[in-house]
């Protein structure tokens, strides 16, 4: 796990110069900026960098009156902390000589030393330890640790990735044994001391391809006319004891990684789609979130508690959506005994949803793709995902209960991992008032303090209208990133007060962390060591699980357009309907009806296009048309290029 350091805030001398710590992010291109945690990030060139590295912690002299691509100017004089230790990339040969070009073209060569070689061969992909750092004219020397691919391996792609994010393809052998070893004691299901709900009709509703399941419902509507929904989680932290071996590698991994051809789980498959899955007809061991929740959609009493269950059946999304959309009489006949349940659990769904929407909440609805792939791994088609009534449904379950905990445990002042999402930046938000204003629509209030039920309402005035995804993907790039916080600092997008992540701890540390919490509290100090160090823990841990967490999102992002490019090489002189997903000084990016983004260079647009970058539009000074965010389009398809990963496209 990282260690942060704290960032100094800046200090002037008399030559009206600053001394500013902070993160180097360096470009391919060999300049970068020190990006201070307060203050503006600081330029520096290829030739002040003085043996700094990509991430490294630095500390720069910034010279005021010295400003480059719209920063301050700077040199840096002191290298405080090494962040790059390791670096992923080709074994080439240039002039004689072995070098490690990186995967992340921001990061510097390696040179490897033939003794040092192992027995990595040009070509291969390989993870190489920096042994010596740059110095003067001097680049940094490795040595090779491991051999991530060799030459001409087809997945060569995807492994060089996750090896660059630090995602692990394979688990240890000790943690296997360990995982085995558990599976095998845990046979026998103890129920002592849980609440049983093994009479109640309980269901879990995933899609057809999932294997782990650790969130089952029960949903029944009660005497008074509230309703009873009961949210099952699987009991990880039964079995995945804090410091074990299991643990530890759960905590490095963060989170389990969904690529388009694998899934690389958090833990080991015997537990993940084994004995902690929810799998139907099964005695398994779980932690239940009993809400009775009235027709305002408010939970006006609940409990949380261990429990054990047994799941009558292994729904599928779209089974239970043609039964709740289209009366399908073939799945109420399949699945008789639980339909009634399902209606219930429909109207609750309704009833929540409501009342959300009315509390500000924010519902980016926009399309999601997934990619088909033939037998040989090869992408054949990518189609959109449909977000039907019973995904609607589960999500819509999940938000209660990770809501219900966050809340109990905030006022129960346990030390806790929230999930917090901070309101928009200041700026950010101004810029996005201004936009707003330009399309007929005013927020009140000053750009800090405009609340969620503000964009809510814009929202719902859109419903339906072209306007909509426009505006909606503006939104999107207002908003900050969520994360993991020891701190309840609410969640401004769903307008939650107090939030968390309760209900997938297979795949999630986040919410491993807070069954531990759940667990300890029954249990009086059970499931959680020394207290006060404990503090500490959470805070460190919470940051690494948010970083994991963003790498893996990353890692998805780029394996899915590594697919995507291959897709549209197969499609070079297609012709396509799509939007404009972006407008940047250089040219503008397109998505088509099934997700794909490309891009049109300015180029292809011709000089007579000015770019407006706070508008989002292109503007022809000719003729006066204007190409703006959201606007429908048709495009050709000119390139593909897998190995860098760019689509490029011209308009028609």
């Amino acid at each position: 796990m990282s260690r942060r350091r704290k960032i100094k805030k800046p200090k002037r001398n008399a030559r009206r110069t600053m001394i500013v710590e902070g993160k180097l992010m360096k470009n391919k291109r060999g300049f970068g900026f020190v990006c201070p945690d307060d203050g503006a990030d600081i330029f520096v060139s290829g030739r002040d960098m003085n043996g700094a590295m990509n991430g490294d912690i630095v500390r720069v002299k910034s010279r005021e009156n010295h400003r480059r691509r719209g920063a301050f100017e700077g040199n840096i004089i002191k290298i405080v902390e090494r962040s790059c230790k390791y670096v992923i990339g080709h074994l080439i040969v240039q002039r004689g000589l072995y070098l490690v070009n990186p995967i992340n073209k921001n990061n510097d060569h390696i040179m490897i030393s033939k003794h040092n070689l192992s027995s990595a061969k040009p070509g291969d992909i390989v993870k190489a330890k920096i042994i010596r750092y740059p110095k003067g004219d001097y680049i940094a020397e490795g040595r090779i640790k491991r051999i991530v691919a060799r030459a001409g391996d087809k997945d060569q792609f995807i492994l060089s990735q996750m090896a660059d994010y630090n995602v692990k393809p394979h688990f240890s052998n000790r943690v296997i044994n360990d995982a085995d070893e558990i599976a095998n004691r845990v046979k026998t299901v103890p129920s002592h001391g849980r609440k049983d709900y093994r009479a109640l009709m309980t269901v879990t509703i995933d899609g057809a391809d999932s294997k782990d399941f650790d969130d089952a419902i029960s949903v029944r509507k009660l005497d008074n006319g509230n309703y009873e929904l009961l949210v099952h989680i699987a009991d990880v932290a039964e079995y995945v004891r804090e410091g074990s071996s299991l643990d530890k590698e759960a905590l490095s991994r963060g989170n389990s990684v969904y690529l388009p051809d694998r899934v690389i789980p958090m833990l080991p498959e015997r537990l993940s789609n084994g004995e902690c899955s929810l799998n139907p007809d099964v005695e398994r061991l779980t932690i239940s979130c009993a809400m009775e929740i009235d027709d305002e959609g408010h939970v006006v009493n609940y409990d949380i508690s261990e429990s054990i269950i047994k799941s009558n059946y292994r729904l599928i999304y779209d089974d239970v959506s043609d039964m709740l959309e289209n009366n399908n009489e073939e799945q109420i006949k399949k699945y008789f005994d639980a339909y009634p349940m399902l209606t219930d659990a429909s109207e609750l769904y309704h009833i929540l949803s409501s009342r959300r929407k009315r509390d500000g909440s924010l519902d980016f609805d926009l399309p999601e793709s997934r990619i088909i792939l033939n037998e040989d791994g090869e992408p054949i088609d990518v189609i959109l995902s449909n977000r039907r009534v019973a995904n609607r449904l589960i999500e819509e379950f999940m938000l209660a209960a990770n809501r219900t905990v966050a809340e109990h445990y905030f006022w129960a002042k346990k030390p806790f991992a929230y999930r917090v999402h901070e309101k928009p930046d200041t700026l950010k938000m101004m810029e996005l008032k201004e936009f707003l204003m330009n399309l007929g629509f005013c927020l009140n209030g000053k750009s800090d303090s405009i609340k969620t039920k503000e964009l809510s309402n814009i929202l719902t005035m859109l419903d339906g209208k072209p306007e909509e995804a426009l505006v909606s993907r503006v939104m999107i790039r207002t908003m900050q990133k969520a994360y993991y916080s020891s701190e309840c600092l609410g969640h401004y997008g769903l307008a939650f007060k107090y939030y968390c992540h309760f209900t997938s701890p297979i795949r999630r540390y986040a919410d491993l962390l807070v069954h531990r919490t759940i667990k300890n509290q029954i249990h009086a100090g059970e499931f959680i060591s020394d207290g006060t160090g404990y503090n500490a823990f959470l805070e460190e841990a919470c940051k690494h699980i948010s970083e994991t967490e963003r790498n893996a999102m990353e890692l998805e992002r780029k394996v899915t357009k590594h697919y995507q490019v291959i897709y549209m090489r197969n499609h070079i002189g297609s012709e396509f309907d799509g939007v404009v997903s972006g407008v940047k000084s250089h040219g503008i990016y397109v998505e088509l009806e099934n997700t794909i983004e490309g891009f049109v260079s300015i180029d292809l647009l011709g000089n007579r296009y000015i770019v407006d970058e706070k508008t989002y539009s292109a503007i022809d000074e000719i003729s006066g048309s204007v190409i703006t965010l959201g606007q429908s389009i048709r495009i050709r398809v000119i390139d593909a290029s897998p190995e860098d990963g760019y689509i490029d496209f011209d308009i028609v």
